[in-house]
């Protein structure tokens, strides 16, 4: 297994055409019919799996594209600021970034932490069989408070929050249970994995279209598991509870309630239409087609069997030996032959030297071919 730029250029590709399609499948009108939730699984473990290993393996086959990697490659190996390469600069601010993003992210956690022992303060604690004396599942507490507008779910304290408000025994039972599912699935930990996704790659846009599209398939898969059983009347009324939860999201005016609700998971405006038809149109009783799943599988091979590189020619037995001096080398790069042959590039010149680790080419980058 090695990391190189190249593995790196080829998983963004092919992870920004993967989420493009998984983009397509979640958000596209219609495409509800179809597209079950395995499906989206495994879309999605294949997507987070790309990005996780951007490496490739021995069973990858390189593929020269001269036309695009050599520029590419010479651009990243030239010397900018103190004679350091674009790419370790590059990488110094990926690295940046990460640390930036991350040390925001606990304080928000942190925070997140802090407000929650205020809102236990000031809310009734109860358990759920409190509220469903028929209920046979894991006890988890209630909190219920008017600092909350629409039901949540803290993943992280296994707690679900209601606002303080009478609901109808039966729509009080859908919420619970649509609250414990989440639990259940561990889709906390899920959402928080990805957000270290996103603070990894922060500097690539197609990874916050994925955490949008993982956060859309969390509540896919929590409305398969309630409305299962359901009659065509109660997925109906299921249905219109989503409606009125939302509608209590969008009228949310308490900064202490907006601040708090940025670590929960919720419904969101831009998938709710998407839910609801999946709900009635009753997508979740169909079966995927087998031969889909096995196409989308075999991505996760073909994603990995191939990787662009650069190709630059050997030196031939008519290419000149060259020796030069230390001021003619703020241009230089060398390519690492793979017959162990090197080669220098310098202002639009080149020849062949025999060791690269010595002066004054020892520190001229390498790019190995």
């Amino acid at each position: 297994m090695n990391f190189s730029m190249s593995s790196l250029l080829i998983t963004c590709i092919v992870s920004t055409l993967l989420i493009v399609l998984l983009n397509f499948l979640l958000t596209t009108k219609k495409n509800y019919r179809f597209v079950r939730s395995n499906v989206i699984i495994a879309l999605s473990f294949i997507i987070i799996a790309r990005l996780c290993l951007p490496i490739e393996y021995r069973f990858t086959k390189t593929i020269p594209i001269p036309f695009l990697m050599n520029p590419l490659m010479t651009f990243l190996t030239y010397p900018l600021i103190l004679d350091i390469p674009i790419y370790v600069i590059l990488i110094s601010l990926w690295i940046l970034g990460i640390l930036f993003n991350l040390v925001r992210y606990i304080r928000e956690l942190l925070y997140l932490n802090r407000m929650f022992k205020k809102l236990e303060e000031q809310s009734e604690i109860c358990k759920i069989k409190n509220l469903l004396p028929d209920y046979n599942g894991n006890n988890y507490d209630v909190l219920i408070t008017s600092y909350c507008d629409s039901p949540k779910v803290l993943g992280s304290k296994k707690v679900i929050i209601l606002p303080n408000i009478h609901f109808e025994e039966d729509k009080l039972q859908i919420i619970l249970m649509h609250e414990i599912k989440h639990i259940e699935n561990h889709d906390y930990y899920i959402k928080q994995f990805v957000n270290f996704l996103t603070i990894t790659y922060w500097w690539f846009p197609p990874v916050y279209i994925l955490r949008k599209n993982i956060d859309l398939f969390l509540e896919i898969r929590v409305d398969e598991k309630v409305v299962k059983k359901m009659s065509e009347r109660e997925r109906l009324n299921y249905a219109q509870l989503l409606i009125h939860v939302q509608k209590s999201l969008v009228n949310k005016t308490d900064p202490f309630a907006k601040e708090y609700y940025s670590f929960l998971i919720d419904d969101s405006s831009n998938v709710l239409e998407y839910r609801i038809r999946y709900i009635l149109e009753e997508s979740f009783m169909k079966k995927t087609n087998y031969l889909l799943l096995v196409i989308i599988c075999s991505l996760v091979f073909f994603s990995n069997s191939i990787i662009f590189e650069a190709s630059f020619p050997a030196p031939s037995a008519e290419t000149p030996y060259v020796t030069v001096s230390e001021d003619t080398l703020d241009n230089a790069y060398i390519i690492q032959h793979k017959d162990g042959t090197y080669t220098l590039f310098i202002d639009g010149e080149q020849g062949s030297i025999e060791d690269p680790t010595v002066s004054p080419f020892s520190e001229i980058p390498i790019i190995k071919e």
